[in-house]
């Protein structure tokens, strides 16, 4: 599978970068020319044209995100908004040792084949039925996605789902409604059950990391306790929503779909030594995520290791066992690890380190303060604005950047108003997630939209009807 246009100067959305180039600067600077409001510091308003900056260029693309997520080390100091040290340490929060142990995992995962097996082998259920086939697929997508990224949840299932539907047409491209369902089955279900788990997506980690840090730490099963019912409410809605032509389209029936599952998991062979090897590595990191509070902390030994640890604990461990197929080969190696999205870590340090300033310097608090000085707003109420506006600045800016920004403002109005941190940013960090409409608004949006298979159309009207649906199950669902 392809993806359209990238890395070409030549696409349509050259113009774009280069309009957000410029546009960024100037409306960075623009703010400078208001004067700030009463009750913030020159450095508060520093750090608004900073963020003004960065969410332009991170919408734009403008530069690569990574550099620009580098802009607050090269600013913040110099406004004096936070000195050099201040604004560095959030690169190295251990929730970006916790992601890059993680795609790691994923990478040793991919390499010897075992997301497919596990995909397929959750497909066959589906026999030649279509529909049944678009929610063995979404099932086997959010199950994944609750243990690595998204993203690679999607790399991983996109070609095989695309392999699906091209054998349903003579031609041997890919059938339409059913090519749409399973790309826009497999990239929502990815995003869906990424909030199922702390290390299901990275926004759920930097709200763990915040919770940490604010003294109202949260364990890995009251994360899932909370999320996972969310997650099976909304996950049969998302398959309702993009089989809607199949079901229109009682034509696209084939017994090839069975084939090529078949084929496919002929294909793989009896499960390998370094699919079993690396299995039971990722089943022990995983049990180790979920118990760690309840069992490992309780043993004095082991009473400070982290999530972090583990995940880097599990991604050493792929360096040193022998995945029993030629001597001397590891499961991993360092030349495919140095394959994973390194500058991943970047992006999360940019928006952490942006999300410190603006605690930092008291924006965040003026934010807040505003927001609690609106009559008429109940904590419901309250809720509801904040999951609406991080669920439409999510469409158009990275989940990370938006969340990183809200929850110091979370924070400020938690504070104002006597509410419990986690009542009001544990809705949020979840709405960070859900961004269903535009192909800018997730990788896997982008990836599914890349595929020739889906159209702008269509993905916004699903992705419209999943976005209120998200909104309306968050305030059922998690708002008492």
């Amino acid at each position: 599978m392809t993806i359209s246009h990238q890395n070409d100067p030549s696409a349509p959305d050259m113009l774009g970068r280069r309009i957000g180039l410029v546009l960024g600067p100037v409306l960075a600077l623009a703010v400078q020319g208001v004067a700030p409001s009463d009750g913030l510091s020159a450095e508060a308003w520093w750090v608004v044209s900073l963020a003004v900056l960065m969410v332009v260029w991170w919408v734009t693309e403008a530069i690569p995100i990574a550099l620009t997520s580098l802009l607050p080390l090269a600013i913040l100091p110099v406004v004096g908004a936070a000195s050099v040290s201040e604004a560095a340490a959030p690169y190295a929060d251990p929730i970006i040792f916790l992601f890059i142990g993680g795609f790691m995992l994923a990478a040793a995962v991919e390499r010897w084949r075992l997301h497919e097996r596990i995909a397929l082998a959750i497909a066959s259920f589906a026999g030649g039925r279509p529909i049944p086939l678009v929610g063995c697929f979404m099932l086997a997508s959010a199950v994944i996605s609750m243990w690595i990224s998204n993203t690679a949840t999607m790399l991983m299932l996109a070609p095989i789902a695309l392999g699906a539907a091209r054998t349903l047409s003579s031609d041997g491209r890919p059938d339409l409604s059913l090519g749409g369902a399973l790309l826009l089955g497999v990239a929502h279900a990815a995003t869906i059950g990424g909030v199922a788990t702390p290390v299901g997506s990275p926004t759920n980690l930097i709200a763990i990391g915040f919770f940490e840090r604010t003294g109202e730490p949260m364990a890995f099963t009251e994360w899932m306790g909370r999320a996972i019912p969310l997650v099976l409410t909304l996950l049969p809605i998302a398959w309702l929503a993009v089989c809607i032509p199949l079901f229109r389209n009682r034509r696209v029936t084939s017994t090839a779909i069975v084939g090529v599952v078949r084929d496919a998991l002929s294909q793989l062979g009896p499960i390998s030594k370094p699919e079993f090897r690396i299995g039971v590595i990722f089943g022990l990191v995983a049990l180790a995520w979920m118990f760690r509070v309840q069992l490992l902390n309780a043993w004095p030994p082991l009473a400070r290791l982290s999530d972090a640890s583990i995940a880097v604990i599990g991604a050493l461990l792929l360096f040193f066992i022998p995945s029993g197929q030629q001597a001397g080969e590891k499961l991993i190696d360092w030349r495919r690890a140095l394959r994973i999205p390194w500058g991943i870590a970047l992006l999360f340090g940019g928006g952490l380190s942006l999300a410190a300033a603006i605690e930092a310097t008291g924006l965040a608090q003026w934010i807040g303060t505003w927001i609690v000085s609106l009559d008429g707003l109940s904590t419901f109420g309250l809720i509801a604005v904040l999951v609406l506006t991080t669920i439409l600045v999510s469409e158009l800016a990275s989940n990370v950047a938006t969340l990183t920004s809200m929850l110091p403002v979370v924070t400020a109005i938690a504070q104002a108003t006597g509410t419990p941190l986690q009542t009001l940013a544990f809705p949020v960090a979840i709405a960070a997630s859900f961004a269903f409409m535009l192909p800018i608004a997730t990788a896997p949006n982008a990836i599914a939209f890349s595929s020739g298979v889906v159209t702008l159309r269509r993905m916004l009207f699903v992705g419209f009807a999943l976005n209120v649906a998200a909104a309306t199950l968050i305030m059922a669902v998690l708002v008492s």
